[in-house]
């Protein structure tokens, strides 16, 4: 899916580019061959690492690859340590494509950790399911930044903090709709016929059905601040949705459910 969505976001906006893929060589990296394929994108080369082997050494010779072959976009389908090496290694020998990251691989709080400053970011372009976390516009972000603020004060509201609140909302809503004395079939039971009506933050909704636990199934794409922080385009949430199958990619117009009253979930 992610791979699909990615390549309707490329055909909108570098069409005609030259377009490099560095991804990790194993299921997860096939999935992502298998997305762009059907997608009909066709790369200038491809690179291929073995999970565990991205370091700034390897990386050296993925940019060599890549700027042999002239990529004016260069996607990079891998963990975050693969981020971390290939774009702290592309500004140390001044290449500078654009840079598109998986949603796995622009975890930019664990690249952050990892000692890689957060600079190196900059400009790439990302994609999530959840709201920046820079937008207190956004009413979930609000709240779970005062939430969070309270809890833990002094401590940075990142996309990792935004990620595990949600997913401590839609487990209390789950829970609270698998009955009083809830058991694992029950929970799954309540999953399957209420969950996609759960309040979540993202602005997607949750596909869940007796025929699908595919969760989230779309992305909006943006670009990181030089702090790290993944913005929206234009300021402006385009969000692209598709299946794991044959299914077309569409723009989303899917309409999320107002915060509850208090933030309590009933």
């Amino acid at each position: 899916m992610e791979a699909k969505i990615m390549a309707e976001y490329i055909k909108d906006n570098f069409a005609g580019k030259s377009i490099g893929l560095v991804y990790q060589d194993d299921d997860f990296g096939s999935d992502a061959l298998a997305g762009f394929k059907s997608a009909g994108i066709k790369f200038a080369t491809t690179v291929g690492y073995a999970s565990g082997s991205q370091s700034a050494t390897t990386a050296a010779g993925w940019v060599t690859k890549l700027k042999a072959a002239n990529c004016d976009v260069v996607i990079l389908f891998g963990v975050s340590s693969a981020t971390a090496a290939g774009l702290g290694t592309a500004a140390a020998l001044k290449y500078a494509p654009q840079w598109i990251l998986g949603s796995v691989g622009g975890d930019a709080t664990t690249i952050k950790a990892s000692g890689v400053p957060a600079g190196v970011l900059y400009n790439a372009v990302g994609a999530s399911f959840l709201p920046s976390t820079t937008d207190t516009s956004d009413e979930y972000v609000a709240l779970f930044q005062s939430i969070y603020s309270k809890a833990v004060p002094g401590s940075a509201f990142d996309n990792n903090v935004l990620v595990g609140m949600n997913s401590a909302f839609v487990a209390v809503q789950a829970i609270k709709a698998a009955g009083t004395n809830p058991t694992r079939k029950s929970l799954l039971a309540a999953i399957d016929s209420k969950g996609s009506t759960f309040a979540s933050a993202a602005l997607l909704p949750l596909n869940y059905s007796k025929t699908s636990h595919v969760g989230y199934n779309g992305y909006w794409f943006g670009k990181y601040s030089p702090t790290g922080d993944l913005k929206p385009d234009g300021g402006k949430y385009t969000l692209y949705t598709t299946d794991s199958g044959s299914g077309a990619v569409v723009k989303s117009t899917y309409k999320r459910p107002p915060m509850p009253a208090k933030g309590l979930p009933n």
